[in-house]
């Protein structure tokens, strides 16, 4: 008996063929899925290298390293420059997370036929980068709590870094175990109770 299941699909070419933005497209896909499950599958999730949350003087000034992440659904995320930011004015604990966003630039004319306006141009490229997100978790001192994996507005896949605890006027780092670990041994992170 033989049980056979295709997994990724790529463009056949040959001479002759006419290409589509759709060929193209899947040629991408290919691309991007295979990369995905071979960084879960080699190097799993969690941060690879780098991403430290630091606190600069004044106490409210937050650095965030150089490094790089992956995503649990596989996605890389890379910080090439240091990110600097300031915390609000709250006396809440901080949970500071990265995750991946692209966005789409670069509108240049279409020359595809279209029903109106809006089709007139159409974007040329997709920028990949980064998202800081700092969350707010509560003041309660319980423990066992565990870092958020996703982003509460967007349920978007997250790399959880550093819980910021305010300590009068100056912020606490307490970095959280995000070392990159295999997709398959690694339980999924409960959100934190509040």
């Amino acid at each position: 008996m033989i049980i056979r299941r295709m997994n990724f699909s790529r463009t056949h070419y040959f001479s002759g063929r006419l290409l589509s933005a759709d060929d193209f497209l899947a040629e991408q896909n290919y691309l991007r899925d295979t990369q995905r499950f071979r960084n879960l599958h080699v190097h799993g999730y969690g941060v690879i290298s780098g991403l430290s949350v630091s606190v600069r003087t004044p106490g409210s000034h937050i650095s965030l390293s150089p490094g790089m992440a992956i995503d649990t659904i596989g996605r890389e995320i890379c910080v090439l420059t240091p990110i600097e930011f300031t915390l609000p004015s709250t006396k809440s604990r901080c949970q500071v997370s990265v995750r991946y966003v692209e966005a789409e630039t670069k509108p240049i004319p279409s020359t595809s036929v279209g029903t109106g306006l809006e089709e007139a141009t159409q974007n040329s490229q997709i920028e990949e980068g980064v998202e800081v997100v700092v969350t707010p978790i509560g003041t309660s001192g319980k423990r066992g709590r565990r870092p958020v994996a996703l982003a509460p507005e967007t349920g978007t896949p997250g790399v959880p870094l550093a819980v910021l605890h305010r300590k009068g006027s100056r912020w606490i780092v307490i970095a959280l175990p995000t070392r990159s670990r295999s997709a398959g041994t690694r339980k999924k992170p409960k959100p934190y109770a509040e």
